[in-house]
């Protein structure tokens, strides 16, 4: 049978697949290009999100700035729209509810937009949706709690560092007086210390007697029946705790052996208290005469605890004096008993220090401008958390003891700023006792006040960020 004209023309186009495979590769190149392209479109959109995160920032912080308690979510939400519609950007992004936190602590806002395609419009995709949420504190509810541990050994007035550390302090205070939005939510205590810290008379009922001393001396109470009359009797700021005074020193009234120093002597090491933040309900106060070699020229002025009077702060501030040797450890526990919410109440404001919570900023400011000096000497004044090491490793075991108290401090979720006021201070164990590094500062006195500005400014911006 002859063959039919048809199959060599089939068998030609069969050997012949130039044809075929251009097809197959024109097939396999459209989803390639697809995925090139749409990783394009998706690039776009992870790029519009990062500027979209930025501008509902921008938004929620000027939100949280003009906020004030009870502010109804229209007026919210209007700071918030004009923002977003300020960058034509994301004239289409919508901005959700805003979101104020049951304490008031904290606004939020959720904003969603969609990126139009190019190349995805091919398989019919015409955007790629995407959604952020920022969140900041509210400054005007959040509260303050700050305790300024204020170094005031006889070197801060020998070095000529003294003045300007109380001109620092009292622009410290005003720069918080003086801001309308924080003034009625910022309280503020003053802690002097040198070897020693002063409760004050008003607060004698923390104390008991011990090692033969009774519970009040009567130094305390009849200063002048102690003292000649070449010392002038006046009394502190609360017109309670006296002092003694010539022209070169201030015997003050009203100092506590610290509590490490009575563990080390009564147990041979520190105990659950030494370094603890227990109020004196827990465990009671020993008066600092019940230490016979404890020097009673080294008692600073007393504790101004957590208040918002800016009034009294600035005048205790001004009233400040400068004597004895420097006890680091004991001045930053005293800090922490103005912060603790184991004291509320004991200081006298029912409501201070307040329990810890995200609507409460607590902050530690501790100066100094030296290194831990214990007195190790028995044969002269002598501190007892050297009663056993009785050399100069009692600054290093005291030393150990203060950055003990700083780490339980921060755990606690208090925030704490160090400044190393002096060339000879311990700089590398002020530094360690910080929250971290960009909470250490140094100063000299002509950059202290510059200093302490800053530092006021970083508490307040604080008051101002993003959480989330």
């Amino acid at each position: 049978m002859p063959m039919s004209p048809r199959l060599p023309l089939l068998s030609h186009l069969i050997e012949n697949r130039d044809g075929a495979v251009a097809i197959i590769v024109i097939l396999a190149a459209v989803p390639m290009l697809l995925a090139v392209g749409a990783s394009i479109d998706y690039i776009r959109a992870y790029n519009s999100r990062t500027e979209l995160q930025s501008a509902a920032d921008s938004a929620v912080l000027a939100a949280a700035a003009k906020y004030k308690s009870g502010m109804p979510e229209a007026t919210i939400a209007k700071t918030i729209n004009a923002f977003l519609s300020a960058n034509g950007k994301f004239e289409t992004a919508v901005a959700g509810k805003p979101e104020v936190a049951s304490d008031e602590s904290e606004l939020c806002l959720d904003v969603t937009d969609g990126v139009p395609t190019t190349f995805m419009k091919l398989a019919n995709i015409q955007s790629v949706p995407i959604g952020i949420r920022s969140c900041a504190a509210l400054p005007g509810v959040k509260q303050l709690e700050i305790a300024l541990v204020l170094d005031v050994s006889s070197s801060m007035i020998e070095e000529n560092r003294f003045t300007p550390m109380q001109t620092a302090v009292a622009g410290f205070l005003q720069a918080f007086s003086s801001n309308s939005s924080l003034v009625d939510k910022t309280k503020i205590s003053i802690v002097p210390f040198s070897s020693r810290v002063n409760f004050g008379l008003a607060n004698t009922g923390w104390l008991k007697s011990y090692n033969g001393a009774a519970a009040v001396p009567k130094r305390w109470t009849d200063p002048q029946s102690v003292y000649s009359s070449s010392y002038k009797l006046s009394y502190w700021i609360d017109g309670v705790t006296p002092v003694m005074a010539t022209t070169k020193n201030y015997y003050w009234m009203g100092c506590i052996e610290p509590r490490a120093d009575v563990e080390v002597r009564d147990e041979g090491a520190i105990g659950d208290y030494g370094m603890s933040d227990a109020s004196p309900d827990t465990a009671a106060f020993v008066p600092m005469d019940a230490n016979p070699k404890s020097g009673t020229s080294f008692c600073p002025p007393p504790v101004t605890p957590l208040t918002g009077d800016f009034a009294y702060l600035k005048k205790a501030v001004a009233n400040l004096t400068s004597e004895g040797s420097t006890r680091l450890d004991a001045g930053v526990v005293a800090g922490w008993y103005t912060l603790s919410p184991k004291w509320q109440g004991v200081w006298g404001d029912q409501s201070s220090p307040a329990p810890v919570s995200d609507s409460v900023h607590k902050v530690m400011v501790f100066m100094t401008d030296g290194e831990m000096n214990t007195k190790y000497n028995p044969n002269d004044k002598f501190d007892w958390i050297c009663s056993q090491t009785q050399s100069s490793a009692c600054n290093t075991f005291a030393t150990s003891a203060m950055l003990t108290a700083c780490t339980a401090i921060k755990k606690s979720g208090i925030e704490i700023y160090t400044l190393s006021y002096s060339a000879d201070a311990d700089v590398v164990n002020i530094r360690n006792c910080a929250t971290n590094t960009a909470h250490f500062f140094t100063a000299s006195p002509a950059t202290i006040k510059t200093v302490y500005e800053t530092i006021a400014a970083a508490i307040r911006g604080d008051t101002l960020r993003l959480t989330q």
